[in-house]
């Protein structure tokens, strides 16, 4: 073909080249160098054609001899007796089925590969069978290979069956408990008419006897050193399957815990515990009882029944693949008859399930024995205006008031009046404010003549001195004092006025100014060009606008993270009063915020202006703390490979400031998300549980306003 194809070329190449030399007629010379060419390429395709069907050639005998060897191969395998074909042999043997042999042939090394398989009739490896009612076959095996083969079209393989001549098979599995087989094992018969040679089980823990007569026969196995004997009846013709577990060739595992968290290590419990095989990579033997809920199963020590073969396991605390980890597991060395002890290392999970600490208000009257008075003061009773009806005074320069509590934020409750002055305010020993006027055009009862909501958790004490000094437009220098409130609301911080990065003003309208000490930090800012705004950012559960109140305040519209929350808000007062709140908001999700106010360049019918007064803003956080009831809490194994979903329940704990709500339960290392519910509500965290040595915390929030909060249960 590779000629045909040759020849073709040249005829198509000598017409090219004619016509080339029609067109130049009378070139003597040029003809006789096309003439040579010609010549040239005929002796080239004719060399390369021969050079080609040479290579085919050497092929096709080396093929052909790999094909010979490999059926001089099942010739003499159909030539052996089924115990011979059974057999294996690392160096070429020719006795035996399963060997590896090479043989040179004109320089040609060719190596040939033997194997044999027993199989039912319907072509199923007998070892994974019970057997059939007919003989078994044995399939046979030989593959011929050699240097170059590639070219020739691969390796020659041949198969082939051997029916048995005579007698019957028997086929014996060695398993252990956990039904893996056993390799290695060493599988006798006796007590039979035929008497046969030993034979070692696979890797499937398997042995096939073949050619035997009908008969009863004793099968001994024997599993490092321990013997276990059964009876197999064998009939001609057929073949039986004998399954054989060694007995009291097992040991056992017992696995205790230990983990280390907060600088020491602390004895542990867990429910399941993992031992794996490398000798049977897919099997993980699982020992132990998983929790369910309201059965809690955790135990210091975790002990197998006696269901290991001899040999070396992995044992990792857990019950599956995924739980394992290069830190976390431990060699067991298993001996029949022995139980093998291991200490396993597991992460400590400590789980803090944090609740709301409800904000508390407690009002104290002016008659309270917790105020003190120092001087003259005038206690009245019967103004139906006051807290309780009553109300205590004082004009003398240097009085004091000084109430001690307990709490996070204070409001001095007073009275506005034609009569009244000056007053200057201490905390802990601290001015904190000073010419605070109690004057007003008219009268008003239970007004806050000072708060303050930015103060530690404990104790401190108020001091309220009557300063002597008055307003120009009052009276007198009178300081009246009604009630005192007490607030327990979590953590809180007051912001002042001027710009800054939380604080950003956007408009041409605003004046920032130094004032007296009534407003906080003594400044004050103020607009009433419509549109313009300010706004403050910050990190919390709250948040108050405070301001001063008077007769030239206009409207302003609220904005909480994008959205109009209030419109028309104002600071109009008939009467100056500083440090108000003007709006607040609480109940937020402990998260970061943005309140904007804007000028609405409206106003109250009384007012002479359109101002919007800017003094301070607090937020605050309510506080969070451990539950004290154990809440419930589950666990949901997110390992790969998955140990199919809730795998866990640790008993539940009621939680402490030292502990948490769960504290080292012996969790398996990897991740897993744990749920938390008390009171008909749950929230959810994940935990990367990977840390051997100071224990792994995830925080659940029950609280009011965290993020993820729902109502329910965890399941």
């Amino acid at each position: 073909m590779s000629h045909d194809r040759t020849r073709a070329s040249f005829r198509a190449m000598r017409a090219r080249v004619a016509a080339c030399l029609r067109s130049q007629a009378g070139d003597t010379m040029i003809e006789v160098t096309i003439a040579a060419l010609l010549v040239a390429l005929i002796a080239t395709a004719t060399f390369s054609g021969y050079s080609s069907i040479a290579h085919v050639a050497a092929g096709q005998n080396t093929r052909a001899q790999a094909s010979s060897l490999a059926e001089s191969d099942q010739a003499r395998l159909h030539g052996l007796s089924l115990s011979a074909l059974s057999s294996a042999s690392g160096s070429c043997n020719a006795g035996v089925g399963n060997t590896s042999c090479t043989s040179t042939v004109d320089n040609t090394v060719y190596t040939i590969s033997s194997s044999t398989q027993f199989v039912s009739g319907a072509g199923a490896a007998s070892c994974t069978t019970s057997g059939t009612t007919t003989a078994d076959e044995v399939q046979t095996t030989s593959t011929v290979t050699w240097p170059g083969e590639s070219y020739a079209g691969g390796p020659v393989e041949i198969h082939g069956l051997v029916t048995p001549p005579q007698g019957g098979s028997l086929i014996v599995r060695v398993l252990d408990v956990n039904g893996n087989g056993v390799s290695g094992a060493t599988v006798g018969l006796s007590g039979g008419p035929t008497s046969v040679t030993a034979l070692t089980t696979d890797s499937n823990g398997c042995v096939e006897f073949g050619g035997l007569s009908g008969g009863d026969y004793t099968v001994t196995a024997t599993v490092s050193g321990t013997n276990t004997t059964a009876s197999a009846t064998v009939v001609a013709t057929q073949t039986k399957t004998v399954t054989m577990t060694p007995s009291g060739g097992n040991g056992a595992i017992s696995a205790t815990f230990t983990t280390t968290y907060n600088g020491s290590s602390h004895a542990s419990s867990a429910d399941q515990v993992t031992a794996w095989n490398p000798v049977q990579p897919s099997k993980y033997n699982v020992f132990g009882t998983a929790g369910t809920l309201g059965n809690n199963t955790y135990q210091s020590t975790v002990t197998s029944s006696s269901q290991f073969a001899p040999g070396s396991y992995t044992v990792f605390a857990g019950s599956c693949a995924g739980d394992y980890s290069d830190n976390g597991y431990q060699i067991a060395a298993v001996t029949n008859g022995t139980t093998q002890n291991v200490v396993l290392p597991v992460p400590a999970m400590i789980v803090d399930v944090w609740n709301t600490t409800s904000p508390t208000s407690t009002e104290y009257d002016d008659t309270s024995s917790a105020i003190t008075y120092s001087g003259s003061f005038t206690h009245a009773t019967g103004y139906t205006g006051d807290y309780n009806g009553t109300e205590s005074w004082s004009n003398t320069a240097g009085n004091t008031i000084s109430f001690t509590f307990t709490g996070t934020s204070i409001q001095w409750i007073t009275s506005l009046a034609s009569n009244h002055g000056f007053a200057n305010v201490s905390i802990d020993g601290s001015v904190v404010d000073t010419n605070l006027d109690t004057y007003g055009a008219s009268a008003v009862d239970q007004i806050a003549g000072f708060s303050d909501s930015g103060l530690s958790s404990g104790s401190h004490t108020i001091t309220i001195t009557v300063d002597g000094t008055r307003d120009a437009s009052s009276s007198n220098t009178y300081v009246t004092t009604d009630a005192f409130i007490v607030g327990t609301a979590g953590t809180s911080a007051q912001v002042d006025d001027p710009p800054s990065s939380s604080v950003v003003y956007s408009g041409s309208g605003w004046t920032h100014g130094s004032t007296g000490s009534q407003n906080y930090d003594s400044t004050e800012s103020f607009d009433q060009t419509t549109g313009d705004s300010v706004q403050f950012t910050f990190t919390g559960t709250s948040i108050e606008w405070l301001a001063p109140v008077s007769t030239n305040a206009g409207y302003a519209n609220i904005y909480l993270d994008g959205t109009l929350v209030a419109s028309n808000v104002t600071a109009y007062n008939s009467s100056t009063v500083y440090r108000q709140i003007i709006w607040s908001d609480a109940g937020l999700a402990n998260t970061t915020h943005t309140l904007k106010i804007v000028v609405d360049g409206t106003k109250p019918s009384g007012s002479s202006a359109y101002y919007v007064p800017i003094d301070s803003f607090v937020y605050g956080t309510l506080a969070t703390g451990l539950l004290t009831t154990a809440p419930l809490v589950t666990l949901a194994d997110n390992n790969t490979p998955s140990c199919n979903g809730n795998e866990n329940y640790p008993a539940t704990q009621v939680p402490t400031l030292s502990q948490g709500a769960l504290v080292d339960p012996g969790q398996p290392y990897g991740n897993w998300t744990v749920c938390a519910s008390s009171g008909g509500l749950m929230n959810t965290a994940t935990v990367a549980n990977t840390s051997y040595t100071s224990g792994n915390v995830v925080n659940i929030y029950l609280a009011t306003g965290a993020s993820g909060l729902q109502s329910g249960s965890c399941t």
